[in-house]
């Protein structure tokens, strides 16, 4: 069995008195039905990598106390069950996995919360830290190349603790939280023994103040760090210089931060990298603890495009953030764009948050590489969801380049995506609210903040935006991302670049603009989407009429983002639909027809009103119209109840759907509506190329569609089967060809 500080320390034998607020009788009641029984945790392994280690223990005591999980380890996505003493609620917790990596969590309240889920990257912080309490929290960096095997505190009287890490270690690179009781005093010298390369001491230090204890290689230790060598001679060194600098790395740039060098200034070498092997992603930021030699040094951070950026003589003393704008904010350059390149190095990982802005749990979560037709695993296991309001961190593992497609499907079965998302430099993907349809080009904090907006039925696919005076377009501002109709690119320039800017956009396709001399002080916000030539056809569809008076029914992407919606007729003529009601979860829309009495087509009601897997269907509509000309009939079966990813709001038929007949009606044997085409499958949870797969809306979202936008259809009970040529000849008045005009 592995043990983490068993022993509390001879250094903290005093007690702490708790004192309570008088409750309410409800709230006493509450706790004594709490200390009446214990209480069953279940921690459920969220990270990449194996558990190996888990202590948690109450607020109030000293020692970290047994490993939880004893020879056992939690595998990813696996979970483990413990028990909770009887009358003990807020626990801290710290967990250490595969490679000696450190989680910690504090004040979890496990009586009313006995879930937690672990992600592997939560550390504790400087609030945690500050935390008040009997208990004083510390951390110990490890950054001296060995492993640190023994780790003790020594009293200003000589008493010497026992090894606080019990039979862990702390491995080159990681960092242990130690705990300590205030009342015993806070002082003490911090006595490490590494793996092969003897004992090393911080003298004097107020681990009530000073929280973090950083061990850095041997050429850096700071004066006042003492080695003993192999023989047991102690050799110090000069006094100490003060406490080590502390400070915080934020990249503000759009491409990630490769390699980090400090050196005191007046000095030739810039030493080893300080970021190891991690790096500094687009928009985040790094912790660097290092030792004081002075107060200025030379910085150097090279990216991910091999840039560089060098700024000498910075006060480190002075600054708690050290801010790199990066390739975001540097005038254009080069004729063409530049996409980072991946290095031998360079963990091939990505870590992503999903943020639910939407008022539903997101109940499934697909995230796979733009250019693979599989949708993989589902990274939310059943009994996880993404709350409103809430973040999940994720782990991807890259390929050869960046782009990414997300599906979340939210309770109830309404899913959305976001497609081609470039999750090298983006940490954040928001679903459901305004973040959603943001890109964030970054920039620096006090920048001029621009926006641009597509409002074009096309992809942007680069924005190149540079001073009048550049005589180069420089990088392209979405890196490989796309930005879709409705999305938002938002950019802070540097003031000092002055109000006169030339843009350039490339849309899908290939076509671009170029604007030049944009006065940007006068214009914050721009739109750039692909105009389009008036009355122009955008794109087709198909919608059917639903009832005596003029009501047709189709998707609502079928009409997003229209000026005009009209009846296609034969000739070229074109009859206009005003828009009743439309919803995009749905992917429903009602229009009408102005005086007209309409032949509708009859939705299913009665008994049969649901589909049954097997039974047939006929598709009547418009595919292709550019080539096919007129109206179009297939037939299939019902193969499926639900749609993609368990959607209960679709069923899945098989007879072939093209471009062009969404919206129309998925007809059964006698000629009724039991659904509304919606789309094909693109990509799948399986490794095969799929086929006839298709999916139609079901009739129950349909009729509360119908009925929140106060339309009513006609409706009549399933009768005689039909021959698929009498079903076409009976629809083909009442399915409508649809053209989406700009």
């Amino acid at each position: 069995m592995s043990l983490f500080i068993r022993h509390p320390a001879p250094l903290a034998l005093a007690a702490a008195c708790l004192m309570f607020l008088p409750a309410t009788d409800a709230e006493a009641q509450r706790r004594r039905s709490q200390a009446a029984e214990a209480t069953e945790v279940t921690v459920q392994n969220r990270a990449n990598a194996t558990l190996q280690y888990l202590y948690v223990t109450p607020v109030g005591e000293v020692s970290w106390g047994d490993d939880r999980l004893g020879s056992d380890t939690v595998a990813r996505n696996r979970s483990h069950s413990f028990t909770v003493e009887a009358g003990q609620c807020r626990h801290d917790l710290r967990a250490v996995y595969e490679g000696g990596r450190e989680e910690t969590r504090f004040g979890l309240d496990l009586c009313n919360r006995p879930e937690v889920a672990l992600n592997g990257r939560t550390q504790t912080s400087n609030t945690d830290l500050q935390r008040q309490g009997p208990v004083a929290l510390y951390v110990v960096r490890n950054r001296s190349g060995n492993t640190l095997q023994v780790l003790k505190l020594v009293a200003p009287n000589g008493e010497e603790s026992e090894d606080v890490l019990g039979a862990a270690v702390i491995e080159n690179g990681q960092t242990f939280t130690g705990r300590l009781r205030r009342s015993a005093g806070c002082t003490y010298d911090v006595v490490a023994t590494f793996d092969g390369a003897g004992e090393r001491r911080v003298a004097g230090r107020n681990l009530c103040t000073s929280r973090e204890v950083v061990f850095a290689a041997e050429a850096d230790a700071p004066a006042g760090q003492a080695r003993r060598g192999q023989g047991g001679d102690r050799e110090r060194t000069a006094p100490t210089t003060g406490e080590p600098l502390s400070f915080v790395v934020q990249n503000r740039g759009a491409v990630p931060i490769q390699y980090l060098y400090i050196r005191p200034r007046g000095t030739s070498a810039w030493g080893e990298d300080r970021l190891g092997s991690d790096t500094i992603a687009a928009r985040g930021s790094f912790q660097v603890s290092m030792p004081r030699r002075g107060c200025e040094y030379d910085v150097r951070v090279r990216f991910d495009n091999d840039r560089e950026e060098v700024r000498n003589a910075v006060n480190l003393c002075e600054t708690t953030e050290f801010v790199v704008n990066g390739p975001a904010v540097v005038a254009g350059r080069g004729d063409r764009k530049q996409r980072p390149t991946e290095r031998a190095a360079q963990p091939a990982i990505s870590q992503i948050v999903v943020v639910n802005e939407g008022d539903r749990p997101i109940e499934s979560l697909f995230i796979s590489s733009s250019k693979v037709s599989s949708w993989g695993d589902d990274m939310l296991n059943p009994e996880v969801r993404i709350q409103p309001g809430a973040r999940f961190s994720a782990r991807v593992e890259r390929d050869d380049q960046c782009n990414y497609d997300l599906r979340i499907v939210y309770q109830g079965g309404r899913e959305e995506r976001r497609m081609r998302q470039n999750l090298c430099q983006r940490q954040e993907i928001a679903f459901g609210g305004a973040n959603a349809f943001r890109i964030d080009g970054g920039g620096p904090d006090n920048g001029r903040r621009i926006v641009f907006t597509n409002n074009g039925r096309g992809d942007v696919r680069e924005v190149y935006l540079t001073p009048v005076s550049d005589t180069h377009w420089g990088d392209d501002r979405l890196g490989s991302e796309l930005m879709p109709r409705r999305f938002r690119l938002e950019l802070r320039l540097p003031t000092e670049a002055g109000c006169r800017w030339d843009l350039k956009v490339v849309y899908e396709g290939g076509q671009s603009v170029e604007k030049r001399d944009q006065d940007l002080c006068a214009a914050p916000e721009m739109p750039i989407g692909r105009a389009g030539r008036p009355g122009q056809v955008a794109s087709t569809g198909t919608g059917f009429y639903i009832n005596d008076t003029g009501h047709v029914l189709t998707n609502h992407h079928v009409i997003d983002g229209c000026a005009t919606v009209a009846i296609a007729r034969p000739g070229g003529q074109r009859v206009p639909l005003r828009l009743i009601g439309a919803d995009e979860g749905a992917d429903l829309a009602v229009l009408v027809q102005a005086n007209t009495t309409s032949a509708p087509l009859r939705l299913r009601n009665g008994a049969g009103v649901n589909v049954r897997g097997g039974e047939k269907v006929v598709l009547v509509g418009y595919p292709a119209r550019s080539q096919l000309g007129g109206v179009n009939v297939t037939e299939g079966i019902v193969s499926g109840l639900r749609g993609a990813l368990g959607d209960q709001s679709r069923f899945q038929y098989t007879a072939p759907t093209q471009p062009g007949n969404s919206g129309g009606p998925v007809l059964d044997a006698s000629g009724l509506v039991v659904g509304v085409v919606v789309s094909q499958i693109d990509k799948i949870s399986g490794e095969r190329t799929a086929q006839n797969i298709n999916f139609g809306i079901k009739l129950d979202l349909v009729r509360s569609f119908l009925a929140a936008n106060n339309v009513t259809a006609t409706e009549a009970e399933a009768g005689a089967t039909l021959p698929t040529s009498d079903i076409l000849q009976n629809a083909d008045q009442s399915v409508v060809p649809l053209d989406c005009l700009e």
